[in-house]
Formats: structure tokens, C-alpha cells, sequence
């Protein structure tokens, strides 16, 4: 009778084991869903950072291709008022020579015409 109840708590022990085994294996399973979730968050987030980089990198191309525009301009508006700063003293060397080329004829005319 002392075999059949040892026998008895034998078996117990066995199904009492055998019960905590199965909420192991519930809960790794539990975690298996949890983990494949997460995952495919981690990849979808993955995904969304390359083309969030991608984006940037055109972005930065874009940005440095503009500045470089932008400084061709500037230099090119330089070189213009530099020109037309040339040109402005030029036209005033022209002005001026006009101006007294024709106080020299002018004085020419009044001094020729006192005379006569």
C-alpha cells in the first residue's frame, strides 16, 4: 500500500511538473507572437529610417547644388557692378572730355568772335 501511495504522489509530481511545463511553453509561445511583432515593427521601422535617409541625401545634394548657384550668382552680379562701375567712370572721362571740348569751342567761338 506505502508503493501504491509513493507510486500515487510519483505521479502527482509528474502532472504537477508536466502542468508548470505547458504555462512555460504557453508563455514562450505568448512571447514568439510578441517577438514577431516586434520584429516586423523593427523592420517597418528599418524601412522607413533607409527611405527617410535617402530622402535627406537628395535633400543635401539639392541644398549644396543650390548654394552653388546661388554663389555663381552672387559672383556674376560682382563682376556686373564692377563692369558697370568701369563703364560709369568711363562714360564720366567721356563726359567730361565732351564737356570741355565744347568750353573749348564755345571759348574758341567767343574769344574768334570778340576779335573780328
Amino acid at each position: 500500500m506505502d508503493e501504491i501511495k509513493d507510486l500515487q504522489k510519483g505521479i502527482t509530481a509528474i502532472l504537477v511538473a508536466i502542468g508548470k511545463i505547458e504555462t512555460e511553453i504557453k508563455q514562450l509561445n505568448n512571447m514568439a507572437v510578441k517577438l514577431d511583432a516586434t520584429e516586423k515593427i523593427a523592420f517597418e521601422a528599418m524601412q522607413s529610417t533607409k527611405a527617410a535617409h535617402k530622402r535627406l541625401d537628395e535633400l543635401t545634394k539639392e541644398l549644396t547644388d543650390l548654394t552653388k548657384k546661388a554663389e555663381d550668382i552672387k559672383k556674376e552680379i560682382e563682376k556686373r557692378i564692377e563692369t558697370d562701375k568701369d563703364r560709369g567712370k568711363d562714360d564720366k572721362k567721356w563726359l567730361v572730355g565732351v564737356a570741355l571740348s565744347l568750353v573749348a569751342i564755345v571759348w574758341s567761338f567767343v574769344k574768334g568772335g570778340g576779335t573780328h
